[in-house]
């Protein structure tokens, strides 16, 4: 008896093939979408770091002896930092040459600016007293911003953190016809690509965190 075998041809059909790189295209979006996600959020805690740390430093200017320019015999000045709405992706670390408390353009290079990562801004800052906060949006007390810049200020010999908001004007926030006395700042950080953000606290026996919130801006400490 004679036997006959037909070899039958293997491979893919083109249906098969078809779903194969469906599902291998959405693997890769998948893990895309995962990577971007990491990358955005490793990127947006190093930026809070670095703000901290700026902090920090602002600190240490302020309660060391350091001058406030390459001519100057004036060792003495206040450090702080200098945030303000309208530039919401650089900051300044500055002297206090005037004792106005706020940054003044200084052509001396005594100064730092510091810009943030591309696609990163701080999206709103608060300046937080017993009669409330005072932002540069909607987690305004009143529930619209009453302040466009922020000093966070360190004047020698002490390590504590003095807080001064400014108006649209440069004029300082008073509260009972004197400068208000505000506790606790909050910055907020945020990318423009993506939900995540993370919060600065800084208080003013001159702690400072650094976490991330859901709620809103200084609502839940931080």
């Amino acid at each position: 008896m004679r036997y006959s075998f037909q070899k039958k041809s293997s491979g893919f059909t083109l249906i098969e093939l078809l779903v194969v790189i469906v599902i291998m295209s959405l693997i890769t979006l998948v893990f895309l979408n995962r990577q971007s996600k990491f990358d955005s959020s490793t990127i947006m805690r190093s930026l809070a770091y670095s703000i901290a740390l700026s902090v920090r430093q602002a600190q240490v200017y302020g309660i060391s002896v350091r001058s406030s320019g390459p001519s100057s015999g004036n060792f003495s000045s206040a450090h702080g930092l200098y945030f303000v709405s309208s530039t919401p992706s650089s900051y300044v670390l500055f002297a206090d040459k005037d004792t106005d408390k706020k940054y003044t353009i200084s052509i001396d290079g005594v100064d730092q600016n510091f810009n943030l990562n591309k696609g990163y801004v701080i999206t709103e800052f608060c300046a937080v007293s017993s009669s409330g906060k005072r932002c540069t949006g909607a987690d305004d007390t009143s529930g619209v911003a009453t302040i466009s810049s922020l000093s966070i200020i360190f004047i020698r010999p002490n390590p504590d953190a003095y807080v001064y908001a400014f108006d649209s004007l440069g004029n300082k926030i008073l509260f009972g016809g004197l400068p208000e006395i505000f506790s606790t700042a909050y910055l907020q950080v945020a990318s423009l690509n993506s939900p995540d953000k993370r919060f600065i606290s800084i208080t003013n026996t001159g702690q400072v965190s650094v976490c991330a919130l859901n709620a809103s801006l200084g609502s839940a400490g931080c």
